[in-house]
């Protein structure tokens, strides 16, 4: 039987007002946030808690993971994980955060390290705050993993800032990174290794100095971009390589290289180096989390 054509036009219309998002059930985020990749932080006594404006910086690190949940939850997000991923893992004010998001804090001493807590039932990765790998010109605190101990991580022969080693786990459980906030070359190496990933520069280097955005203004694209990046959903996919996985780090001293070398299965690779390989990438993190 035909409905009435004004039925069907309310029908019809009500189709309209439903997202993407939510026509799959409900779609479940898991958000990594850093803090060297935050609006205006350009000096790593303002990442520290020693640090005298260390508790203004931490507050605006709470108000960026905000934006990209607001973001998320406005296109359709229907449960929200936030990673504290800084230093102690104890840098976000839960009393601030939004209150529709789950928290988890400090490390538990295992290999999954700033993407702890995710897995399969996951649809998608923000990274919030984040830098460049070590040696990056023009970037701001630019290191990987260590500010001391490594000079560069490579995984299959493609040298990785941090963003791109956390979406190999991610990819581990086929959950795509689709958004990326930070500087300037921070959000360049994504592009180059995600492709299509949404990303916002909150900020450039120049030499140490940066020039940002006002914090507001960083704030309002983050969460823009996070919306646009949801809408997009369908359009990502999982960062994978193929097996065997090889990983290298170039250590910042003979000390570090000799010490990792001890690892059962890893190799030296020139002065400095170390590698390991495995048909198993979470041997590789096992290696990685033990080994540096």
């Amino acid at each position: 039987m035909k409905r009435p054509l004004i039925l069907r036009g309310m029908f019809y219309s009500l189709l309209l007002c439903v997202t993407p998002l939510q026509a799959q059930g409900g779609v479940k985020v898991f958000i990594s946030v850093d803090m060297e990749g935050i609006t205006d932080v350009v000096d790593w006594d303002e990442t520290r808690s020693s640090g005298s404006d260390y508790q203004y910086y931490r507050t605006l690190m709470t108000k960026e993971a905000n934006a990209a949940i607001e973001g998320a939850l406005e296109a359709g997000a229907t449960e929200i994980v936030v990673r504290d991923s800084h230093g102690s893992g104890r840098n976000l004010l839960p009393e601030e955060l939004n209150p529709k998001a789950k928290l988890l804090r400090d490390w538990s001493g295992g290999p999954f390290s700033m993407m702890e807590g995710i897995d399969k039932t996951f649809d998608a990765v923000i990274f919030v705050g984040y830098h460049a790998k070590a040696g990056t010109k023009d970037a701001t605190l630019d290191h990987t993993m260590s500010s001391v101990s490594i000079r560069d991580l490579k995984v299959n022969g493609v040298s990785l800032p941090e963003s791109g080693w956390n979406g190999l786990i991610a990819g581990c459980f086929d959950v795509p990174v689709v958004f990326l906030a930070g500087d300037k070359a921070a959000c360049e190496q994504a592009r180059a290794i995600f492709g299509n990933v949404e990303a916002v520069a909150v900020k450039e280097g120049i030499g140490e100095a940066c020039l940002s955005l006002h914090p507001q203004k960083a704030r309002e694209l983050i969460k823009a971009g996070v919306k646009k990046a949801m809408g997009r959903l369908s359009e990502f996919k999982p960062l994978k390589y193929e097996p065997p996985y090889e990983i290298e780090i170039q250590f910042r001293s003979e000390h570090e290289a000799y010490r990792a070398s001890w690892y059962p299965g890893a190799k030296r690779v020139g002065d400095w180096g170390v590698s390991y390989t495995s048909n198993d990438f979470l041997d590789l993190m096992r290696f990685f989390m033990l080994a540096r």
